[in-house]
């Protein structure tokens, strides 16, 4: 069981002018701190979009990223990976990189043409450095209470991906990006604690599934990107009439979470929304 969590943003798309000193990218990574019965484990949750930014904002506020357990990767796509090789030659051990099997398919989007927004390496690279690739599409246990959430079930019908591309057996299509995941924290006493990358599936579909692996119905604090700065503000209701049903002590937003929906959470929070910016540290 965990008895207390950190959770450091070490990248970000914003900066507060407290931090002027950290570079703010679009992408995320958050350097997740847990203190359990018998030990203590440092995780980092997705990477930045490039090794430059991560290890500077790492060096700037004093985190040892060689130190880490363990590297999860929500998704694959570059603004979440890009950072993963600078933080593998700063490791002095082999590192398990945990992800989802479907995270060096191809990613792409059309905004305002084709793009490719995939990773910047192949799974061969991460092998022939510090890297050991765990991919796995259930859950996976990091240690008593710390879990990936594993292959996303999408049951929710207003959430759906627009606009994301792959290409699969020779054939173009939609990307359903089934690789999206999310970290879950039981913290002792006050329950989950959700932190997503993307939330590409949907975050209240990342909720449920949360609940239903872990058994547990309280939510303590939903922390990271929604995926909510194109939706319209049916979708946005909707989004936080399933928060308040939980009840979360608290909501932190972030990175593509977008301005309506921000404003929005804050509006039904108050006090307990905390938007995340780089260099923001919050202990539950």
């Amino acid at each position: 069981m965990v008895k207390k969590l950190r959770l450091t943003v070490l990248v970000e798309d914003s900066v507060s002018e407290a931090n002027s000193d950290l570079i703010a990218k679009h992408g995320l990574s958050f350097l997740i701190e847990t203190d359990g019965e018998k030990d203590k484990l440092s995780i980092l949750m997705d990477t930045g979009p490039s090794p430059d930014t991560i290890v500077h904002n790492a060096d700037a506020l004093g985190v040892d990223i060689g130190k880490i357990s363990a590297v999860f990767l929500s998704h694959g796509h570059y603004d979440h990976t890009g950072g993963l090789m600078g933080v593998l030659r700063s490791s002095r051990r082999k590192t398990p990189v945990i992800a989802h099997p479907k995270i060096f398919d191809v990613k792409l989007k059309i905004g305002p043409s084709l793009r490719y927004i995939g990773s910047p390496f192949k799974q061969s690279e991460v092998d022939a450095s510090n890297g050991v690739m765990l991919l796995a599409r259930n859950p996976v246990v990091l240690t008593k209470g710390v879990m990936t959430s594993g292959e996303i079930e999408r049951g929710v019908p207003y959430e759906k991906n627009e606009n994301f591309w792959t290409v699969d057996e020779e054939r173009s299509g939609k990307d359903a990006i089934l690789d999206d995941q999310a970290l879950i924290i039981d913290v002792e006493g006050r329950g989950l604690t959700i932190i997503s990358g993307c939330a590409h599936s949907g975050i209240v579909n990342t909720l449920k599934q949360a609940q239903k692996v872990t058994g547990i119905n309280k939510v303590y604090a939903i922390l990271g990107g929604f995926h909510l700065k194109d939706a319209d503000e049916k979708r946005i209701e909707s989004t936080v009439k399933e928060f308040l049903k939980v009840d979360p002590e608290v909501v932190g937003p972030c990175h593509c979470t977008g301005f309506k929906a921000v404003r929005r959470l804050t509006e039904a929070f108050g006090d307990r929304c905390e938007i995340l910016r780089t260099g923001d540290a919050i202990e539950l």
